[in-house]
């Protein structure tokens, strides 16, 4: 193994695989970086998108309990409404009974 031109060619390799392998593990040091900064954002993205979405759950959720309210409150409305046309409409009937109705004390000839 005296022979120079081995010598050299296997130093150049050893310093070219060296070289390589460096190279490689800060590539790989950069490329996991980076995939760790891209993981950190969209896991931000997603809590700031699930904050948004729990805010506007809470929006409508208020708006449905206020529209509930508003339709009881319609409904109430509604049945009393009814209630005193069934009273004004028996009041009206009788009213009618008493102006058309017949007097029976008088004999007609």
């Amino acid at each position: 193994m005296d022979n120079p031109t081995l010598v050299i060619l296997a130093s150049i390799t050893a310093i070219t695989t060296t070289a390589f392998v460096a190279v490689a593990v800060l590539w790989l040091r950069k490329l996991r970086g980076g995939m760790s900064y891209a993981l950190r954002e969209a896991a931000t993205q997603q809590v700031l998108t699930a904050q948004r979405l729990s805010e506007l759950c809470q929006e409508l959720q208020k708006r449905q309990d206020q529209q509930e309210r508003q339709i009881h409150a319609l409904a109430q409305a509604n049945l009393r409404l009814s209630q005193e046309l069934a009273l004004v409409n028996n009041r009206m009937e009788n009213t009618e009974r008493e102006v058309f109705a017949i007097p029976t004390d008088r004999v007609l000839h």
